[in-house]
């Protein structure tokens, strides 16, 4: 069992080398997964975005090219000034899982972005362009106190609404493990093994419909001005992820925690 210390990167990155040999190409829908995220090229199992939302109120264009693999580690997705001619005022970036994922436990690792306005996210999501309700299940860290994070689920559209969470830590000084359990009859949100927030079918209604699963990183407008606040126009900032992985009850593939669990033996 992970306690709720920082995760030292070192421990992080030789855990994930351990468990190399067990990440596979894409399989059939719902199936478990673990990835670095250094196989982003595989078009078959991710959709790095590369488009501009047509709204004024989303200040951010998403680019491929803001997806990046340090020689330090990691799969970095920053957020940068852009041109004027993009007629954005943000480069951002927004990955997505091909296949959709149902029931059980999502694992991440990552280092959240810092700065005011700024939005880095790890979080799963289906709605109207893929033919269905708006159904969403989040962990959003507003840049502007990484000392907390925002949890919420929608539901066709309706919101929990969100939570402001204490972590107990600074998620923008050094990788922490977080992990979704989403149950038929709960939800229960995770840090380092600490649980955050768990709701019940008893308080309110558990999404059901499988969903795809989302990292991004992007600058807050007016529109978000009382939740994340408004980026500054000179805002630069980046989320760093290590390690996303997936598993349906009942089975025991290998998760992102197995790997810290390695680097600790």
């Amino acid at each position: 069992m992970l306690d709720n210390r920082v995760l030292p990167r070192y421990s992080i990155l030789t855990g994930l080398a351990l468990c190399a040999s067990v990440i596979q190409a894409p399989a059939a829908p719902g199936a478990a997964f673990l990835s670095r995220l250094d196989d982003l090229g595989d078009a078959g199992a991710w959709y790095v975005s590369n488009f501009a939302v047509k709204r004024d109120s989303f200040r951010t264009a998403w680019k491929s090219g803001s997806v990046t693999r340090p020689v330090s580690g990691g799969t970095l997705l920053s957020l940068v000034p852009a041109p004027e001619e993009s007629h954005k005022d943000f480069f951002g970036a927004e990955v997505q899982r091909k296949q959709r994922t149902h029931f059980g436990r999502y694992e991440v690792v990552m280092t959240a972005a810092r700065g005011y306005g700024v939005i880095s996210s790890f979080f799963t999501y289906t709605g109207p362009f893929f033919g269905d309700t708006h159904e969403e299940i989040d962990f959003e860290f507003l840049g502007r106190d990484t000392t907390k994070v925002w949890l919420n689920r929608f539901v066709d559209g309706q919101k929990l609404p969100g939570r402001w969470t204490e972590l107990g830590f600074d998620a923008a000084e050094a990788p922490h493990l977080y992990a979704l359990d989403w149950l038929p009859d709960r939800l229960v949100w995770s840090v380092d093994g600490r649980e955050l927030l768990r709701i019940t079918s008893a308080d309110t209604e558990i999404p059901q419909i499988p969903q795809r699963i989302y990292l991004s990183i992007w600058g807050g407008a007016a529109a978000q001005d009382t939740w994340s606040g408004e980026a500054p126009d000179d805002t630069r900032a980046h989320v760093t992820y290590h390690c996303l992985s997936y598993r349906p009850p009942g089975t025991d593939a290998a998760m992102c925690s197995d790997a810290l669990e390695a680097s600790h033996d």
